[in-house]
């Protein structure tokens, strides 16, 4: 059985980005859904506050999680502009892509942690 790979993201709204940050958002999540038909999920949350968005996306295994970041490189740079990420989340062992992108955030002041190995569960489609 393959282990699902999740990766949580948290992002703090950069001032007066708000309306542009809720329409990247969009346009990013709409792009991962035409063109990565294997992510089992990709799904944006904003805090009542609306100063902070979380991203969580569901993968099939590391390997989408980094051809992910291939495809959706110019996105996410977009979303770097309008908000600096203060965590990340992983659940599963993170290949090359993916562990040079939490260095570089984790460099940048992110918080990170990676929980690698899968203790039970299941993932319905």
């Amino acid at each position: 059985m393959t282990t699902p790979f999740v990766l949580i993201t948290t992002h703090r709204v950069r001032p007066g980005r708000l309306d542009e940050l809720v329409a990247a958002t969009r346009e990013y999540n709409d792009f991962v859904e035409a063109n990565e038909p294997l992510v089992h999920a990709h799904v944006a949350y904003v805090d009542e506050g609306r100063d902070e968005i979380s991203l969580v996306q569901v993968h099939p295994d590391a390997e989408s999680a980094d051809s992910h970041l291939q495809l959706a490189g110019e996105h996410i740079s977009r979303g770097v502009e309008l908000a600096e990420t203060v965590a990340i989340t992983v659940y599963g062992d993170p290949g090359p892509a993916v562990r040079h992108a939490l260095e570089h955030n984790a460099a940048a002041g992110a918080t990170i942690t990676v929980k690698p190995a899968r203790l039970a569960g299941f993932l319905r489609s």
